[in-house]
C-alpha cells in the first residue's frame, strides 16, 4: 500500500479534529469530520488504484469533488452565519453551483475524465466565499477573539490560498500535460499540489486545536 507525506498530514489533521470534537461543535464546524474522512479515504484510494484493480483515479476525484464541495459550502455557511435576504442569495448561488457540478458529472465531461469545469467552478466559488468569511472576521466588532487566534481565520485563509493556487494549477491541467511542463521529472501540478495540501491541512490542524482551547476557556 502506497502513501505520501501530504497524505500523512491529512490523516494527522483528521485525528486532531476527532480529538477536538467538542471545540468543533462549539464553533459549529463538525462537518469537517466527514470532510476530512472523505479526504483521507479518497487520497488512499487514488494512491493505490493499481492495488484496487482500477485503471485510473479520475472517477474517484470526480465523486470526491461533488461531496467535498457540498461540505465546504455547508461549512462556509456556518462560518458566515447569514440570515434573511443574504441567506437566500447564498442558497441560490450554492444551489446553482452544485446543480452545475452534478450536470457536468452526468452529462458533460462525465466521470471517466477529470471534471476540470467543475473543479474550476468549485475553487472559484469557495475562494470568493472564503474572502467573505475573512471580511466578516475583519468587520466583526463583537468578537472577543483576536483575529489570528480565530479558527475561522486559519480555515478561511488556508482554504483561499489552496483554492486560488489550485484553480490556476489544475485549471490548466490539460495545457500542462499537452505542453509537458515539468519541474524536474514531475509535472507542475503533481509537484505543487502536495505542497498546497500540506499548507492547508497543517493550518486546519492548528485551527482545530484553537477550537478546543477557545471552547474550553468559554466553558
Amino acid at each position: 500500500m502506497q502513501t505520501s507525506f501530504f497524505h500523512c498530514v491529512q490523516l494527522m489533521s483528521f485525528i486532531t479534529e476527532v480529538f477536538c470534537y467538542k471545540g468543533l461543535r462549539f464553533f459549529k464546524i463538525t462537518a469537517f469530520i466527514p470532510l476530512l474522512f472523505m479526504v483521507c479515504l479518497t487520497e488512499s484510494a487514488a494512491l493505490n488504484v493499481k492495488i484496487l484493480g482500477w485503471t485510473q483515479n479520475y472517477p474517484i476525484y470526480n465523486y470526491f469533488l461533488l461531496i467535498s464541495t457540498a461540505l465546504n459550502l455547508y461549512l462556509i455557511d456556518k462560518m458566515l452565519d447569514l440570515n434573511g435576504f443574504s441567506k437566500i442569495i447564498y442558497c441560490i448561488i450554492t444551489g446553482l453551483s452544485m446543480l452545475f457540478l452534478m450536470l457536468n458529472f452526468v452529462y458533460l465531461q462525465g466521470s471517466d475524465i477529470f471534471n476540470t469545469y467543475s473543479f474550476i467552478l468549485s475553487m472559484f466559488v469557495v475562494s470568493v466565499l472564503s474572502v467573505l468569511v475573512l471580511l466578516k472576521l475583519f468587520n466583526d466588532e463583537q468578537s472577543c477573539i483576536i483575529l489570528h487566534f480565530h479558527p475561522y481565520f486559519w480555515i478561511s485563509a488556508s482554504t483561499l490560498f489552496f483554492s486560488a493556487a489550485a484553480l490556476i494549477v489544475l485549471g490548466l491541467q490539460q495545457f500542462i500535460l499537452a505542453e509537458k511542463l515539468l519541474i524536474g521529472k514531475v509535472t507542475i501540478y503533481r509537484a505543487i499540489m502536495p505542497i498546497l495540501n500540506v499548507v492547508m491541512y497543517l493550518s486546519y490542524t492548528y485551527a482545530f486545536i484553537l477550537c478546543r482551547r477557545l471552547a474550553n476557556k468559554s466553558l
